[in-house]
């Protein structure tokens, strides 16, 4: 699907860089074996056979105005084990670009050690910085000194990167005039580098649908004083993007409503695998048959758990919004021995 939902109501937007990459609209389908019967999954898992992901709908963008501003290189930053990370390496492989990432610590788990083969595998320069911290700060200082390069930040939640899942709401909108399910009334999903909840929430108001969005925070709500993932960053980010669009096409004046998020899920930090996370991740493969893991998806899904336990969304809608992918690489990681990554990683294959 070449064009956007969005491009249909706003079709100045055509005008924003975007290369297609995804397999659009991804499906909605019920989960019916959780004791609840309203509930449902966007599975962006599915958004493309390269690599799924809920990042996909941002790096069409991104990953465009790279392309558009000449860049023949990417770099951006995330943990060790970062989804983000591994989406840019792979589709900046998928086009020609080069992809360097900065990389800090977070507790490894089998996923993290597969992503890191992973981002050799696809061709990426790796360098860590050990702390969030300094690789924020290298981010922002020195790496540009020294390369010329698209920098792209944390999660790929840029205004522009947030335009995709603004128009995810639309897609979503789309999908419910089809009857492919009911306008939910409230729209779950993992709250990290603020994209996504962003986009969506953004989107929702455009689109004018009733939904709240709920974002389930999974990383630190700041960093010294710069928040990162609270009500303050998804509602900045909202109005950037909001701004953005509006330099390009006439937009309804909308309210920005304080953003609903959950924090009580998140544990000791980013990374961390929580029981009530563990439990999620053993219950949706089991039941539906849907993998999720244990730094996003796990402890989104956590909270949706206990969101279907309890009586006042009995006879709610909730949809929740899977934000994995589940493209299988397990093959190509084995492709690659740990000898082929920077000294100073290899000790996470050792724990």
């Amino acid at each position: 699907m070449n064009g956007l939902p969005l491009y249909e109501v706003f079709p100045e937007l055509k005008k924003l860089p975007r290369v297609s990459m995804g397999n659009f609209p991804t499906p909605v389908q019920k989960l019916s074996s959780l004791g609840h019967d309203g509930l449902w999954i966007k599975r962006d898992d599915v958004s493309s056979s390269i690599y799924g992901g809920n990042k996909v709908r941002k790096l069409e963008f991104t990953l465009a105005e790279a392309i558009v501003t000449g860049k023949k290189k990417v770099v951006t930053m995330g943990g060790i084990g970062t989804n983000h990370g591994l989406a840019t390496a792979v589709f900046c492989k998928h086009l020609g670009l080069g992809c360097r990432l900065l990389l800090f610590w977070q507790p490894v788990t089998e996923y993290v050690k597969r992503n890191l083969l992973l981002f050799v595998r696809y061709g990426a320069e790796v360098h860590y910085y050990k702390t969030m911290l300094k690789t924020g700060f290298m981010f922002y200082t020195k790496e540009r000194l020294v390369h010329d390069a698209y920098f792209l930040y944390a999660g790929g939640s840029s205004p522009l990167g947030t335009v995709g899942f603004v128009n995810a709401a639309f897609e979503l909108k789309s999908q419910i005039q089809k009857a492919e399910l009911p306008e939910p009334d409230y729209i779950v999903c993992a709250l990290g580098s603020t994209g996504t909840m962003a986009g969506l929430s953004l989107g929702a108001a455009l689109a004018g649908l009733r939904s709240i969005v709920i974002g389930v925070r999974v990383t630190n709500k700041s960093l010294g004083p710069v928040p990162i993932a609270n009500e303050k960053s998804v509602q900045a980010l909202m109005v950037k993007t909001y701004k953005l669009m509006k330099t390009f096409t006439k937009l309804p004046d909308i309210a920005f409503q304080r953003p609903t998020i959950l924090h009580d899920y998140c544990g000791e930090g980013y990374g961390y695998p929580t029981s009530v996370c563990l439990d999620a991740i053993e219950t949706m493969k089991i039941k539906e048959g849907i993998q999720l893991e244990p730094t996003y998806t796990g402890k989104t899904f956590a909270a949706v758990c206990d969101m279907i336990k309890k009586s006042e969304y009995k006879h709610k809608t909730i949809l929740y919004w899977h934000t994995y992918n589940s493209v299988d690489l397990t093959g190509e990681a084995q492709k690659v021995e740990v000898s082929a990554l920077p000294k100073n990683l290899q000790w996470a294959f050792k724990s």
